[in-house]
This record gives structure tokens, C-alpha cells and sequence, in this order.
């Protein structure tokens, strides 16, 4: 990753500990709309004591062409173990001494646990718009029948 630059162009030391001041631009980085769109959902995580292949099972959820109700509650216990740990590291990295190093990739790390989150959400709401969209053009088909049955049976002028 390289040493980035602090303030008056000095280089950082990833050896050195936090200030506060830089704590609070890597939660602000984290919570910033766009940073974690390009980053990488991780290919594991600990979640509940349990090692999860969080890259892998993101990736059957979101490319699957219908959640199941099975699905669908994988992803929210999913959802829920993730914010639960990204809850957890975002703790560490606002009140534990931690080296600078430490403290990006503590950010890393929470930033692809959002970026999971998000996808998964994503899936969820791409599954309920293609079932409202199924729906919406069902209710379409029947006006159309009962247009054509009303004009069938409507005696001649």
C-alpha cells in the first residue's frame, strides 16, 4: 500500500499510533458514500465463531435469477451477522489504540463488509422489483382480458 502523506507533506509512520484526528478521517472515509464501491468483498470473515466465505456466498446470492424464501432469510441472518461485525470493528477502530497501519486495515476490512452488506441488499431489492414488476404486468394482463370480454359481450350498436 505504501506510506501515504500526513500533514506538511511528512510521511506517515504505519508503525506509529493513531491521533485522534486521524481516527476520525478513517470512520469518515468508511462512512463516506462512494469509498467502498470499488473495494473487494472479503473472502472470509469471522462471523459468530464460525469462518464464513463471505465472497463466495455474496456472489451466490446476488447472481441467483430468484431468491427463494430460503435465500432470502440466508441473506438477512447474513446481512445481520455482517453489520454485527462491522458494528464491532468500526468499536475497535473509534477507541483502541492501534497503529496506523493497523487502523487502514481495520478500514479495509470494514469497508468490504459494508460493500457485502450492500450487494446483498441489492439482491434483495432487485428480487422484489422483478416480483412487483411480475405482478404489475399480471394485473395488466387482467384489465386487458376483462377489456376484451367486457367488448365481446357488449351487444352491437
Amino acid at each position: 500500500m505504501g506510506e501515504s502523506q500526513g500533514t506538511d507533506d511528512v510521511p506517515l509512520d504505519g508503525r506509529r499510533l493513531l491521533t485522534e484526528e486521524e481516527r476520525q478521517k478513517l470512520i469518515s472515509t468508511i462512512h463516506s458514500m462512494v469509498y467502498w464501491v470499488g473495494v473487494l468483498v472479503p473472502e472470509y470473515e469471522m462471523l459468530e465463531d464460525h469462518k464464513v466465505e463471505v465472497r463466495e456466498v455474496v456472489y451466490r446470492l446476488v447472481t441467483k435469477e430468484h431468491l427463494t424464501d430460503e435465500d432470502k432469510a440466508k441473506t438477512d441472518s447474513l446481512i445481520i451477522s455482517l453489520k454485527q461485525r462491522e458494528h464491532d470493528l468500526e468499536h475497535t477502530l473509534s477507541h483502541d489504540p492501534m497503529t496506523v497501519q493497523a487502523g487502514k486495515a481495520l478500514m479495509e476490512e470494514i469497508s468490504g463488509l459494508l460493500k457485502a452488506i450492500d450487494e446483498l441488499r441489492m439482491a434483495e431489492s432487485e428480487d422484489e422489483a422483478d416480483i412487483g414488476k411480475t405482478e404489475a404486468m399480471s394485473r395488466l394482463d387482467d384489465a386487458r382480458r376483462w377489456h376484451r370480454f367486457i367488448k365481446d359481450i357488449k351487444p352491437p350498436k
